[in-house]
């Protein structure tokens, strides 16, 4: 088969898939229209929306099933936690495209999706009617009570159900067998790192604790698979649980990723490396897949943003330089990556090759998109599809409507939103300031940027260096003329709005830069030019805003990262 007819892959991260009419034996639902909807607040103060993801799953797949795409990638996490009920929700929702649509699916475990050899225990709150909530858990515990799973309250009513239980391998990746997990008559080719056999008990290996006296068997989920005549996707599972001296408990992989994976499963890199010299012999195109980056997708930022807020959750994710050096010794040029929530693009050059880690965005956080892959002779071409204009679900934001009457919640616009995309960016923009400037960034320049003006801002850059902790003295002088300004320009917003768009653009790249209106941009650029017009010592407000600045305009001037060629001969990426 000529390269040229390759047909188009779906590429979808991060669905998170919550059906809010699955049954969880949650009582309330029998008030509430038969829904079993999370409270507006905690996705409020979470790194995802809850409800919106079914409806969100299913526009994603009208979609690609208008564009008559029958391939169709699931980069892990496709469900909300891996429980039991919502697993079966997702593969009936499969199963109907795979008839409606001949839509093939190949799938990959997420860290949310399954949880090591034996599970775990999950617990999530649902609304009633009148806005107050109620728990849900798979803990064998006491309801009246006595005994309940940690963080939640006594006085809220508790049901034990099973379908809330998150299974382990390879019970939780059975329902998906025939997504790839297993072999099926239509592949022309499909193996694992251990041979051609699909039976489970032929894909065991040794996982060892950290300080190797504990070992335990675990299921191998990765696997290569040849759908079309030339074309291998090479499937890695690259969740990594380590097992715990003296506990039959393990390491939970969410931080570790594919750092964990030179280490621990290199099983795994070494088949890929010998899949990478098959397929340069026998002539296949390979296109590798897997729930983590492979290398930073925030645009090469890692050491930057460490120097400005020091480790967080998510600089503690991304790989390290080994990962990328490995798959350009194994001869793959390009894989494709969820986990982070992120939409960019990453490039790595050496000598004797390159390699591109493409980051699909959720489709449950900004920006909600998914990604469309089609090969041609020499290039890989990307196209970004935003769910943006995806409506608002009525039913649903009547419940949030009770909780906001309830409990006074602050949503930051979230609860007036029409449009998912509208949404999706109040959410990150209350996620900013309400989780991560409290979670990540210093205590002085968090207080700064609560009480400036960009106007503050703006003036501050002009003065001589000032410490960062004397700076609020000076800002009632600083906002008196910048309150002079022409009332809803840039000048007069908190500072709070520019830590919004910071995040939009980390998350989004090109999409976040599309959502930050232009006299904003023109006054970032004002903003830029002040700050980077010297140098300022270390310790000063300034060069804590200098260095936040400086981190925007490298999350704007990255690699394309929405629509884009990949010459897989040269490695070039351009725009589309």
């Amino acid at each position: 088969m000529s390269f040229k007819e390759f047909p188009p892959i779906a590429v979808i991260a991060d669905a998170h898939v919550h059906d809010p009419a699955t049954d969880f034996g949650f009582p309330g639902a029998a008030h509430t229209g038969g829904l079993s909807v999370r409270p507006l607040a905690e996705a409020a103060r979470s790194t995802r929306v809850f409800n919106e993801s079914l409806q969100a799953f299913r526009t994603a797949l009208d979609d690609v099933a208008s564009r008559g795409i029958r391939h169709v990638v699931l980069l892990g996490d496709y469900t909300d936690d891996g429980q039991v009920a919502t697993t079966a929700a997702v593969a009936v929702i499969l199963k109907d495209y795979n008839a409606r649509h001949g839509m093939a699916f190949f799938a990959l475990p997420g860290n949310h999706d399954i949880f090591a050899d034996a599970g775990r225990h999950r617990t999530k709150r649902f609304l009633e009617a009148d806005g107050s909530s109620a728990v849900v858990t798979s803990h064998p515990v006491n309801t009246s009570g006595a005994t309940l799973p940690p963080g939640i309250p006594r006085d809220l009513a508790v049901t034990v159900s099973p379908g809330m239980f998150c299974p382990g391998y390879p019970d939780g990746l059975m329902p998906f067998g025939e997504h790839g997990y297993f072999p099926q008559p239509s592949y022309l080719h499909w193996e694992t790192p251990f041979g051609l056999q699909g039976d489970n008990e032929k894909r065991m290996f040794t996982a060892i604790s950290s300080s190797g006296a504990t070992r335990r068997s675990l299921m191998e989920a990765s696997y290569l698979v040849e759908p079309v005549e030339g074309l291998w996707l090479l499937m890695i599972d690259a969740n990594v649980f380590v097992p715990i001296d003296g506990s039959d408990d393990w390491v939970d992989s969410t931080s570790a990723g594919w750092n964990a994976m030179m280490v621990y499963k290199r099983h795994v890199i070494d088949w890929m490396t010998d899949v990478g010299a098959r397929a340069a012999r026998l002539g296949k195109r390979l296109v590798a897949f897997s729930h983590y980056p492979a290398l930073d997708p925030l645009d090469g930022t890692r050491a930057a943003e460490i120097a400005l807020l020091g480790p967080t959750a998510t600089s503690g994710r991304i790989p390290g330089g080994a990962v990328g050096e490995a798959f350009i010794a194994a001869g793959i040029p390009l894989h494709f990556s969820g986990h982070l929530h992120v939409n960019d693009t990453a490039q790595m050059r050496r000598e004797d090759g390159f390699f591109v880690n493409v980051a699909v965005p959720s489709l449950v956080g900004f920006p909600p998109a998914y990604k469309i892959l089609t090969l041609r002779e020499g290039t890989a071409e990307i196209e970004t599809v935003s769910l943006g204009d995806m409506s608002m679900d009525g039913a649903i934001g009547a419940l949030y409507a009770a909780e906001v009457r309830r409990t006074g919640v602050k949503t930051g616009g979230m609860a007036e939103a029409t449009r998912y995309g509208d949404f999706l960016s109040a959410h990150i923009g209350h996620l900013a300031w309400r989780r991560h400037l409290k979670r990540e960034w210093p205590a002085a320049l968090g207080a700064l940027l609560r009480a400036a003006t960009l106007g503050d801002l703006a003036q501050l850059a002009m003065r001589p260096a000032v410490p960062m902790e004397d700076v609020a003295a000076m800002l009632p002088v600083a906002r008196g003329q910048a309150n002079a300004s022409e009332e809803g320009s840039p000048e007069a917003l908190s500072a709070i709005a520019f830590l919004g768009d910071w995040y939009r653009l980390r998350m989004a790249s090109d999409f976040g830069l599309a959502s930050v209106s232009r006299p904003r941009l023109r006054f970032y650029d004002k903003l830029s030019a002040l700050y980077q017009a010297q140098a300022w010592p270390d310790g000063s407000a300034q060069s804590g805003i200098a260095a936040m600045l400086s981190l925007f305009e490298a999350y704007r001037s990255g690699l394309p990262s929405k629509d884009f060629r990949i010459d897989l001969r040269t490695g070039d990426i351009t725009a589309r």
